[in-house]
């Protein structure tokens, strides 16, 4: 397929996608990559290093194997967000607390 990699298309910075998410690579030995994984739950911040503030996953040969070139551009698929159930927390809403 042409978006499969291979171990000589990953350099420092290369954005790459699993079945678990998108990734940035950190490092390159020779069999493996360090990743980052990109979530959108983290501060920007937390990407900028070495050192990172998150924890770096080392891919051997076939974990790259399973890795696939990212589009430019992130893509996040929020279409199931129209059907999340906002409420808010009251201060009554879970009872009060009696003192004795």
């Amino acid at each position: 397929m042409d978006d499969e990699m291979e171990h000589s298309d990953f350099q420092i910075g290369v954005e790459f996608l699993t079945e678990a998410g998108r990734w940035r690579c950190t490092d390159v030995g020779t069999r493996t990559i360090a990743a980052i994984r990109l979530d959108l739950d983290h501060d920007r911040m937390w990407y900028e290093g070495p050192p990172y503030a998150i924890v770096e996953h080392v891919f051997d040969e076939e974990g790259i194997a399973a890795c696939r070139r990212a589009p430019n551009e992130p893509h996040y698929d929020d279409s199931g967000k129209s059907s999340l159930v906002i409420k808010s927390r009251l201060a009554g809403e879970f009872g009060t607390r009696s003192e004795d």
